[in-house]
């Protein structure tokens, strides 16, 4: 059986790092074997970006979350959320996010950050588009707040996570998807997330690079401390180690997972 090409979940093709050559990244990313890419609307203006991305990109390959980071929760107020509304209504729009709480560097005081999240939250159930979520040392508020929503909150992704084994239980109890990067080989930084893994069934794992950021070990890129979609075939081999796993399974079992919670066809 071939091998299912890769899908980043994870890209933030926005970055100012990717202006000058976004098209050669990509072409670069397909020869790696990643076929399709879901761009991160970190802004309601990189939200609109990236929408903008996926419409110059081959058919079915870009698709795109649209929301605000809690690292920007400050500036949403409720035209934020109308226009998010309106821009979630493009064909090529995927997720509610990136959305979440960050209390390790509260960027936006907690309780803005809580705000946005709950209105994200709202907006999801009533549109029905699943969620990408950050959380950064805040599980607990942000399980509370999702919590709120039992029986009508959308699929869940906590994208980039690197957590311990008892968050990762918490957000697999409740159905939530979770993204892994590079941070799996990230030595002497990863324990805690070597440790979750025994809670994470394959069947809920997607893959990413979060490039920009977090180039993962053992991936050389072609401009010095800039990651590439192309790195995600690093990231599936350094997961299938972390798991004692066929790399091919790894793949397989992220393709599947990523069809099934974004909706897309095979």
């Amino acid at each position: 059986m071939l091998t299912p090409p890769l899908i980043d979940i994870g890209l933030n093709l926005a970055s100012h790092r990717f202006s000058r050559d976004w098209k050669q990244v990509i072409a670069r990313a397909h020869e790696a074997g990643v076929g399709r890419f879901i761009l991160t609307g970190t802004s309601l203006a990189t939200s609109r970006e990236v929408a903008l991305l996926t419409e110059q990109m081959a058919p079915g390959t870009g698709y795109f979350t649209a929301g605000v980071h809690p690292h920007y929760a400050s500036g949403f107020d409720d035209d934020t959320l109308a226009q998010l509304r309106e821009l979630l209504a493009h064909p090529n729009a995927v997720a509610v996010g990136e959305t979440g709480l960050d209390y390790n560097r509260d960027l936006s005081p907690r309780m803005v950050q809580r705000a946005a999240l709950e209105a994200h939250v709202a907006l999801a159930c009533t549109i029905g588009k699943p969620m990408f979520l950050h959380e950064r040392e805040a599980a607990a508020d942000l399980l509370a707040i999702l919590d709120n929503f039992q029986g009508r909150l959308p699929k869940c992704v906590v994208h980039c996570f690197t957590g311990n084994e008892a968050v990762a239980r918490a957000y697999i109890e409740r159905g939530f998807y979770l993204g892994i990067t590079g941070w799996v080989g990230q030595k002497n930084r990863n324990h805690d997330l070597l440790q979750a893994l025994h809670a994470i069934p394959p069947a809920r794992t997607m893959l990413e690079t979060d490039a920009p950021y977090l180039t993962p070990p053992g991936y050389t890129p072609g401009i010095a401390g800039r990651n590439e979609p192309a790195a995600l075939a690093r990231v599936a081999e350094l997961l299938a180690s972390a798991r004692g796993v066929p790399v091919g399974q790894v793949r397989a079992d992220a393709y599947a997972a990523t069809l099934a919670f974004f909706g897309l066809e095979d």
